[in-house]
């Protein structure tokens, strides 16, 4: 029977239930009581053996995991989908240069950088220049070639 459905009747005066809950609360005192007088004499793998079969005592009476996780209808996964993050992917792209002749906006240039040239290069905000080492290398609207 229920245990919610046993807590309505033993409170409702089913004498029946009443007892059978005594004799399970006494015969679980009885085990904790036997617990404690025997602790001294029990090895540390006996008593870490008590522990775990407490805990899954514990766990199953809070019924099979299974049916304690949420069952959701398809519209609420899809609308879950849809909220999640999206998570930018950095991977290369190609060399820098081809990025900006692709994307020619510094500020898209630098959405599309791998992790790699985004530790090498650095990005000025206020103009847009692209900067390598110190070194610019963009000033915003062409490439600057290097003569050294």
């Amino acid at each position: 029977m229920n245990r919610s459905v046993r807590d309505i009747m033993r409170k409702a005066g089913n004498d029946d239930l009443k007892e059978e809950e005594r004799e399970r609360f006494r015969r679980k005192a009885e085990e904790v009581g036997e617990y404690y007088e025997n602790v001294e004499e029990k090895t540390e793998l006996e008593k870490r053996h008590d522990r775990y079969r407490r805990q899954q005592e514990y766990a199953s009476r809070l019924g099979p995991a299974a049916e304690r996780l949420p069952i959701l209808s398809k519209e609420e996964q899809e609308r879950r989908e849809k909220e999640k993050p999206k998570r930018r992917q950095l991977q290369f792209e190609g060399p820098i240069e081809k990025l900006i002749q692709k994307y020619e906006d510094p500020r898209v240039v630098f959405e599309h950088l791998s992790l790699g040239q985004l530790m090498k290069y650095e990005l000025d905000e206020k103009t847009g220049c692209i900067y390598e080492k110190g070194k610019l290398i963009f000033d915003g609207k062409k490439l600057v070639k290097d003569d050294g």
